[in-house]
Formats: C-alpha cells, structure tokens, sequence
C-alpha cells in the first residue's frame, strides 16, 4: 500500500491515506483519491464525508493527505534566483529552474536544482502543471514577467509571487488587465515578492522569499509531506522494514502528525519523526520488531524535563508512535 501511495504521488496526486490505529484495525492501510480506493474495506467504509480537517484520527483510522515536497519554479536563473534555489532546498522544496538562457540555466549556476529547463518562459510552463507548484518570477524585464503571469495564472497553483519594482508591477498588472484577467485573480500574486525584512542583498532576498513560501505552505495545510528520502526509500525496498509513523503529540516535539521515518534491518533511517530521545527511542523498537518479524505495535514515548533537556527540546512532552512492519 505505500509503493502504491508512492505512485500515486509521482503521478501527480495527493492521495488520502488511512492507517489503523487503535484495536483490531492497528497497522492496517488504505488508500483513496479521486482515481481508486484501495486496501483494508474496514478503513475505508469508516472514511467520513464531508472529510474534517487533516491530519486527523476519526474512529480509530489516521486520515492523512499525502504531497510529494513542493515544487519552486524559478521562472529566471538570475543572481537573485541561485541564491532561492539554495535557501529552498535547504528547507526542503523540490526546485525547478526556467530560463531561456542556457548561459544561465545550467548546473553550474544551480549545482542542487532538481531541473534545469532550457527554453522560453511560455513553453516551459505550459509543461508544468500542479496545485503544489511555488512559482517565483524573477526575470530580467517586464515583458517576461508578464508572459509567466499569463501562464501561471491560467493554472491552479499554491503560490505566485513576482519581483521588482512597484512600477514594473504596476506595467504588468495594467496589461494583464488590459487583456480582460480579473482583479481577483491578480490579486493573488504576492508582488512585492517575499517578507519585508528590509532585504537588500540577493542571499537576504533569497530568505524574505523562502520565508514567504514557507509561511503559504504551512498555513494552507496542503497536506502531509513526503520527502524524497521517504519516497526512494519505499520504491526502493526490497526486504521488510519498519515504517514508524508519528500519531499524536504533546507539548514540545517538534514534527506534527503524520512525520514518518523508515528503519532498515541493518538500522538506517530515512527522513524522521523529529529525532532525539523519541526518534531514538522509536528506531530502537522498530529494530526489535524487525527481529521478531513482523506486527504493528502503537506505543507513547514520554518526556521529562531531564529528558527533554538531554534531547535539546525546551520542554518535556510526550509522542504516540505507531510501528508497522512492511513486508517487501
């Protein structure tokens, strides 16, 4: 079921996944969209319409929206650009440069990329389509500017945010105007782009930006994310391993519901449930279940002040963890 998941990701979607986690459906999985519904009947006659808020437990089932990690488009490989696309990898965005330019577009200018698209600004978007796409504009002129709007704004999207001056704003809004786009819709372009922090360099510009996408992507809630060290991990698998999903937490840990982590037999952890004591502490059981050989197992890992201390948490608090050992 997570290989499937996996797939469903890649292809686009954002699957809803439900995992058991209280009583005789702890460890069982399904999965739904719009596309298929598969896995455990039990999980999936218990998924409520109209859905709540997400992640959530509703009767005894974890239901979680899962999202590969955003994708940045940098519509431009200027100074500017090299320097987001650093900041927003190191925050974990999945980053796309487009420029027509190949002396700009290249993997000198952006070594960490996970595209580089060499073509004009119009081609290359309408090749991109996806509601967990960040489009940062930052072109070299107005005219540019202005043919990324016309395409960015024809598609759903999660973020727009565009560089420059408030007259050069002004020029590309009035033409997009001009050619009937309503205010509403322009009016969802973050322009100036970025926090105003008084950025002046092209590194300080970089973290007003990224700190805006951040904020957009952590308000909106768009759904569970898992990174590519997750995902390979589960494309990848070829013997069992344990999957140790974080259920519910108190006071101070520091990822949310539905962090997970992969622990392999020869005790290698892909991505995290929020390290220290707890991640420790929860690899260890995993290990243990791997030996056993198979079996799901919900337990709670709680923290004392000391502890958390130890951990280099502020305060103590406590983790539900659920272990499910998968069977490749």
């Amino acid at each position: 079921m997570f290989k499937e998941t996996v797939a469903a990701i890649r292809s686009g979607r954002s699957p809803l996944l439900l995992t058991g986690v209280e009583g005789e459906l702890l460890g069982r999985v399904a999965m739904a969209d719009a596309q298929t519904r598969i896995g455990d009947g039990a999980l999936l006659d218990r998924l409520p319409e109209p859905l709540p808020k997400l992640p959530c437990i509703e009767n005894g089932v974890l239901i979680e929206r899962i999202c590969a990690a955003p994708e940045l488009v940098l519509c431009g490989g200027g100074h500017v650009s090299a320097q987001v696309a650093k900041v927003a990898k190191l925050c974990g965005f999945s980053v796309t440069v487009l420029d027509d330019r190949s002396e700009f577009a290249n993997r000198e200018r952006f070594p960490d990329a996970d595209r580089i698209r060499t073509l004009p600004f119009a081609e290359g978007l309408r090749e991109i389509v996806s509601p967990n796409a960040y489009y940062c504009i930052v072109t070299r002129g107005h005219k540019d500017d202005r043919a990324c709007l016309e395409q960015i704004l024809q598609k759903p999207f999660a973020y727009c945010g565009m560089i420059g001056s408030k007259t050069k704003v002004a020029l590309v809004f009035d033409a997009l105007r001009a050619e009937g786009c309503p205010d509403e819709t322009i009016a969802r372009v973050h322009a100036p782009i970025g926090l105003s922090i008084g950025a002046v360099t092209p590194e300080e510009i970089a973290v007003s930006i990224v700190a805006e996408l951040i904020a957009v992507k952590n308000c909106g809630a768009i759904g569970v994310v898992w990174d590519e060290s997750l995902l390979s991990g589960i494309e990848s698998a070829n013997e069992p391993y344990a999957m140790a999903t974080l259920i519910h937490k108190t006071g101070s840990a520091p990822r949310s519901t539905g962090a997970r982590m992969i622990v392999r037999r020869d005790g290698t952890i892909l991505s995290s449930i929020g390290g220290g004591y707890g991640e420790f502490e929860a690899a260890q059981y995993a290990l243990a279940m791997l030996l056993e050989g198979g079996g799901a197992k919900r337990y709670t890992c709680r923290m004392t002040n000391d502890d958390a201390a130890k951990a280099g948490m502020v305060c103590g608090g406590t983790v539900d963890v659920l272990i499910q050992i998968v069977k490749e």
